[in-house]
């Protein structure tokens, strides 16, 4: 049996496959409010989310609006992909932990 899963490799530098790769800043911005209409579509209260998750409503707000400051980087980008996972939303491949830095990708 054939398995899609590729395993990551430590060290080995990803090809610069433009396609793959958020194409602004907009694109994260814009599926970190997606993920704040996914949680209101499954009837999760913003206080579950700060109780499993121990994030505080300052912090889920700035998130849930795609405001990638809303923690310092790269928390953003581990809290992002922790929030995802609760929700139990597949976190983009594309979206790279440098693309996360702030005053990156901005167009």
């Amino acid at each position: 049996m054939k398995s899609n899963y590729i395993t990551p490799t430590l060290g080995r530098k990803l090809s610069s496959n433009k396609k793959n790769e958020p194409q602004s800043l907009r694109d994260i911005e814009e599926y970190l409010r997606c993920l704040a209409q996914i949680r209101q579509e499954n009837n999760i209260s913003i206080e579950d989310v700060m109780q499993h998750l121990n994030y505080s409503r300052s912090t889920l707000d700035a998130l849930e609006n795609g405001n990638l400051e809303f923690i310092q980087y790269p928390l953003n980008y581990f809290f992002t992909r922790q929030y995802a996972s609760y929700l139990k939303v597949p976190f983009p491949q594309q979206f790279l932990m440098s693309h996360f830095k702030p005053g990156e990708k901005k167009q």
